[in-house]
């Protein structure tokens, strides 16, 4: 988990959705406004990306231990 001084949710540029409906729209539609989901395992997390609106979200990561500030690094999930 990201601490405080970490986190993207603190800077604003993520967000956590829900109900379903809300994270099937994003998930069809969020590249598109630059917001993408970017760990498999939390379909609910979202992150602002604005180089998606013109080339799509990048490749997701197995969880926040490989993203951006994980403990981990190893290659992303390749998206579905």
């Amino acid at each position: 988990m990201a601490t405080a001084d970490t986190s993207a949710h603190v800077s604003g540029d993520a967000v956590d959705m829900g109900p379903f409906d809300a994270t099937a729209w994003l998930s069809e539609h969020g590249a598109e406004h630059g917001l993408c989901q970017i760990y498999s395992n939390e379909p609910w997390h979202y992150e602002l990306r604005p180089s998606a609106i013109d080339d799509s979200c990048p490749p997701m990561y197995a969880d926040p231990t490989h993203g951006p500030g994980g403990r981990e690094k190893r290659a992303p999930v390749s998206r579905r």
